[in-house]
């Protein structure tokens, strides 16, 4: 329960600890005043392999601030941001800086942030880029079947060792399931795909089991997936069957850029 005023002094800490291996600072109620605080003194830990700030009332500043902070890791592995409140503009100035450092990451968990859709580009590119990805946690945002389709396109190459994607509650519909599903299946390590929680049709369920009919046990409980469930676009209309396979065929032809 260190709130801010405890993360203002444990930034002083951090500050001259560079040689500070694994931080974490997590479910202490730290807000945006301690979490730009300590986002700023990790600038100096440039041995950082594994940061884990989840489940604290950050706000979107100190994503920003902490964003300024990645390209120092570039020996990073595993980075827990979940439940920060970042929103979608501390989300993209993360993973923009993110793609750019830490070549050999193995864990990114942005679950329960509010990302849209709209971050879906950045976030692709960012996962596009790290091919020793083994553990992808993006549940309980709302990144629907646009950004869905994304990340799923961002997982199609390479990743030979992941092991195990969370999409679950993201308000998905049949299309980004199913493409979700495709990606994945064949990995050799993969353990666990997890969609549950979202809006995904009958008939969708019955594609994405067929699809891992030769493997079961990898595709996780879909006993929260309400095929009823409401979605709506901007201007309030409901999406339907149609507007997914739309969706699905204008994002199939979309390449996720990566940089060499």
């Amino acid at each position: 329960m260190t709130g801010d005023a405890g993360a203002i002094a444990i930034s002083k800490m951090v500050t001259n600890s560079p040689l500070l291996e694994d931080f974490q600072c997590s479910s202490t109620r730290v807000e945006s005043e301690g979490g730009v605080a300590l986002a700023k003194a990790l600038e100096t830990c440039n041995n950082l392999k594994k940061l884990d700030l989840r489940d604290n009332m950050f706000g979107v500043d100190p994503g920003l601030t902490l964003s300024k902070s990645l390209s120092a890791f570039s020996g990073l592995s595993e980075i827990y941001l979940s439940y920060l409140n970042l929103e979608d503009e501390g989300s993209i100035a993360l993973v923009d800086a993110l793609k750019e450092s830490a070549p050999s990451l193995e864990v990114l968990d942005m679950a329960g942030n509010e990302i849209t859709a709209k971050a879906a580009p950045a976030l692709a590119s960012c996962i596009a880029s790290k091919q020793f990805l083994a553990k992808l946690n993006l549940a309980e945002n709302e990144l629907k079947d646009d950004g869905a389709i994304l990340i799923a396109k961002a997982l199609e190459e390479g990743h030979g060792q992941l092991s195990e994607v969370d999409m679950s509650t993201n308000l998905i519909r049949r299309a980004g399931a199913r493409c979700l599903a495709q990606a994945v299946v064949s990995k050799p390590g993969l353990t666990l795909l997890n969609i549950n929680g979202n809006y995904i049709s009958d008939e969708g369920i019955d594609e994405v089991k067929d699809i891992f009919k030769n493997c079961p046990n990898i595709l996780g409980s879909l006993d929260e997936n309400d095929p009823d469930g409401d979605d709506y676009d901007e201007e309030g209309e409901e999406l339907g069957g149609d507007d997914e396979h739309e969706l699905e065929s204008k994002l199939k032809g979309l390449e996720i850029k990566q940089e060499e």
